[in-house]
């Protein structure tokens, strides 16, 4: 029985450490191989890094409007004047694009040009019984389609020179032109290359009542509606050839800022006055006279061209002010007018941005640089 059991116990034994293998060590692979090359599949690599991809940050889109904005424009002569040495001589002889020769580079460079067109542009001869009653031809849209001119404002006192006819003659050409307008209860919208809408409201207030101001207000009301990018409220008001606004101007600016003007543009005293900051907004109480056939040889021939580029992100108007003055006479000779605005530079650019200063200086907001920068010091 012990033998027997001996046999059994080395045979159990066998069958542990036999052909399983038991604990004997793998054959090693024959031949020159380099274990170090052998990939391991990828099925098989079970890697614990984990592999993090930062956020992208959205870019702001950004875009601007550059707006430059001139005194009055009398596209033509009064009633009294005679042919010769005119504007309407100067058109004959000169062609269109002489009017805005010296300024056409920073008309084109900009987004949106805006004029006073004080007259109307008719071949009408019912005018009405008044001293000056300013006229054009039709064809003198040319003036400014040629010139990058975009836009204009009608709300002026000459609008109605020629009766209802006169101005109904205008407007379809400056329609047929593509020229937008503002005028009383008609507000005028124009879109940039980059898509922004910029909203143009005019009206005289000379009458400083409270209906007249009704339009420029009630046409705030309706571009925000419209939701359009920017506002520019024109105005007709103040009294010739003062170089200080009048309380009145200065109430109704300040009004039509708190209505939701992005800028205002004065007209009429035809001398240039002051500029004042408003709540981050720019006043232009009066730009002057500009390329003026009302007035052969005017005394103060001194203008200015106003420019001001509004920044936005993502939509949303941004508060910094960019602008400037640029200094101009609105004849090329001093001794006479002849119709053609020049920018001037050296002495009597500097005169002018001295004299703007000055008629500024009330308002204790805005003084202009030796460039003509706008320093916004209501901050």
């Amino acid at each position: 029985m012990k033998k027997r059991l001996v046999a059994v116990l080395l045979i159990s034994a066998l069958a542990i450490t036999g052909c399983g293998g038991g604990s004997k060590k793998p054959t090693e692979p024959e031949g020159d191989v380099d274990t170090a090359a052998v990939e391991v599949p990828s099925e098989y690599n079970h890697s614990t890094q984990k592999v993090t991809t930062e956020p992208t940050e959205a870019v702001p889109d950004e875009k601007t409007i550059t707006v430059t904005a001139t005194g009055d424009c009398t596209l033509g002569k009064t009633q009294s004047q005679g042919y010769e040495g005119s504007f309407w001589s100067y058109y004959d002889n000169k062609g269109a694009d002489y009017f805005f020769d010296g300024v056409r580079d920073i008309f084109s460079e900009d987004d949106f040009t805006l004029v006073n067109l004080e007259c109307v542009l008719s071949d009408s001869n019912a005018k009405v019984d008044k001293q000056f009653n300013l006229k054009g031809k039709p064809e003198y849209t040319a003036i400014m389609t040629g010139s990058s001119v975009e836009g204009c404002s009608l709300g002026n006192n000459h609008t109605l020179d020629y009766g209802e006819q006169g101005l109904i003659d205008t407007q379809d050409v400056l329609d047929q032109a593509n020229i937008v307008y503002g005028y009383n209860d008609h507000v005028g919208t124009y879109t940039t290359d980059d898509g922004l809408v910029i909203g143009v409201v005019s009206a005289s207030l000379l009458s400083m009542s409270d209906e007249r101001v009704n339009y420029i207000k009630n046409g705030i009301k309706s571009l925000k509606e419209q939701n359009v990018n920017l506002i520019i409220a024109s105005c007709h008001w103040g009294i010739e050839r003062e170089y200080y606004p009048n309380d009145y101007q200065k109430k109704i600016a300040h009004e039509i800022i708190d209505e939701g003007a992005d800028l205002v543009i004065g007209n009429h005293p035809h001398v240039l006055q002051g500029v004042e900051v408003y709540k981050g907004k720019v006043i232009c109480y009066s730009l002057g006279n500009f390329c003026f056939g009302g007035n052969r040889n005017p005394s103060d021939k001194d203008t200015m061209i106003f420019q001001q580029t509004f920044k936005y992100v993502d939509g949303v108007l941004q508060p910094e002010i960019d602008s400037r003055i640029i200094p101009c006479r609105l004849s090329s000779t001093g001794d006479y007018n002849d119709f053609q605005p020049t920018v001037l530079t050296g002495g009597e650019g500097q005169r002018i941005i001295d004299n703007v200063n000055s008629y500024s200086s009330p308002f204790g907001s805005a003084s202009f640089d030796s460039e003509g920068k706008l320093i916004n010091t209501s901050n």
